[in-house]
């Protein structure tokens, strides 16, 4: 379970979803959803830079413990950096697959997203790498960056009808 949950605990990695969002945020570009790559390619990089700061100034001490499995990350625990970040990369695009795709297809991806998100919280907790309060926090300001992001987009200039 130890090897399946490092796996895991990846997709909350920025060496994964910051490619990722380059890479759907042109795709969305190209098949003209400008709004669509703003949300996604604004709000990942909000909540890092946001998430980050917070560390900084509530600076709690990662859990002490021995014999880990990954590598314990030399930042500080609060909030979980990992799951802030996936829970913002599969917000969005649960909320486009919702507003683009039928409910045939919106659901299993939402689904999946939603798996995802809990798959890497508890990765984090279950790696000792992380606090549970650590991950709660993480998704909490996930679920606000987007909610931001979203309210601010349409007053920015690259705005668009569609």
């Amino acid at each position: 379970m130890d090897s399946i949950l490092a796996a895991v605990t990846w997709l909350g990695s920025l060496y994964v979803l910051l490619p990722s969002t380059v890479l759907l945020a042109l795709v969305l570009l190209k098949a003209g959803r400008p709004n669509d790559a703003a949300l996604l390619g604004l709000s990942l990089p909000a909540t890092t830079i946001v998430v980050h700061l917070v560390k900084l100034v509530v600076r709690r001490p990662r859990p002490e413990v021995s014999n880990l499995v990954v590598p314990m990350p030399p930042d500080w625990s609060f909030p979980s950096a990992h799951t802030a970040q996936a829970a913002t990369f599969f917000l969005v695009l649960t909320l486009i697959a919702i507003r683009r795709l039928p409910p045939s297809r919106s659901l299993p991806t939402a689904l999946s997203c939603l798996l995802i998100v809990a798959g890497v919280g508890y990765s984090r907790i279950h790696l000792q790498v992380h606090y549970p309060s650590d991950v709660i926090a993480g998704l909490i300001l996930a679920i606000g960056m987007v909610m931001l992001v979203q309210k601010i987009l349409p007053h920015l200039p690259l705005n668009t009808t569609r």
